[in-house]
């Protein structure tokens, strides 16, 4: 019989180096702690709530012994049974709920796709970095009056950031998900979009994924990814200027109607939305060819 265990993931627990906050794990018995998922010992199956870029390698590395790791679907799943079984929410609680929790309720990570975040994740790091330091550095210039020969900074930053782009599309290019959003966008090629299904989950329902960037009307209590969203905002916004400017040949009837008829601020909210949406049917339309294999994220 598989030996099985769950996990309540904390990104803090990092390389096992930042001991403040380290993963619960429950194997049907007892709840303990680990730093590392790697840590683990005689088991076959691994189901956690969550997938942090910082425990990626954790991952593989399970992956890659042969030991089984699912992902919940849906982490509302866990709140719903919190108030169902009257419990507050904390790492024990939810670790031992997360074992009450259907099979079918996660899906099956895969060495591939563990292997694709492992190879994104510095080179999106590096170009964010860079974006920041060129915006800064502009903004410097503009501020001062003075060049500083900074100039000369940003164009090697702007070189490097455009080498930097091209690998990130690169590594993307053969996805399924990626190039059918790029031919119903009308665009070739996005480093955000990129990005964007790198980091947000498509199996999670459209309300959650609006929870994660920050786009409904409590911006879910100001706890979203910033930076995820920043990057969905670059991508509404060059759609909008595109279809402004006639250089972006949609199949999609409705982001017209948008950009056409709303003043600007509302129609980049509702260009994100209607992204977000197509990311969706996208990728579920592409997992149920793929027999449930999902790409991207």
């Amino acid at each position: 019989m598989a030996k099985t265990v769950f996990v309540d993931k904390s990104p803090t627990a990092i390389n096992g180096k930042r001991r403040r906050k380290p993963h619960y794990v429950y194997d049907g018995e007892r709840v303990f702690q680990v730093n590392k998922l790697t840590r683990l010992k005689n088991i076959d199956e691994v189901f956690i709530d969550t997938l942090f870029p910082e425990i990626y390698e954790e991952v593989l590395e399970l992956l890659k012994r042969d030991i089984k790791v699912y992902l919940l679907k849906d982490t509302g799943i866990l709140k719903k049974l919190r108030i169902e079984n009257n419990l507050e929410k904390s790492d024990e609680n939810d670790v031992i709920l997360l074992s009450k929790i259907p099979r079918d309720c996660f899906r099956l990570l895969t060495i591939q796709e563990i292997e694709k975040r492992v190879e994104l994740e510095p080179l999106i790091n590096k170009y964010e970095l860079l974006s920041k330091r060129i915006k800064t550095l502009k903004q410097w210039i503009k501020n001062d009056g003075y060049d500083y020969r900074l100039r000369d900074s940003i164009r090697l930053m702007e070189k490097d950031k455009r080498d930097v782009v091209k690998r990130i599309i690169k590594s993307f290019s053969d996805d399924v998900v990626y190039k059918e959003v790029c031919r119903v966008l009308g665009i070739k090629d996005s480093v955000d979009l990129v990005i964007l299904l790198n980091k947000i989950r498509l199996d999670l329902p459209l309300h959650c994924i609006k929870d994660y960037l920050g786009l409904t009307n409590n911006k879910n209590n100001g706890k979203y990814d910033r930076r995820a969203r920043e990057h969905l905002s670059q991508l509404a916004n060059a759609i909008y200027v595109g279809i402004k400017r006639g250089v972006v040949k949609l199949s999609y009837k409705d982001l017209i109607d948008i950009v056409t008829t709303e003043p600007k601020k509302k129609a980049l909210y509702k260009l994100q939305v209607e992204i977000l949406k197509i990311l969706k049917k996208i990728w579920k339309a592409t997992n149920n060819q793929t027999n449930g294999k999902p790409t991207g994220r």
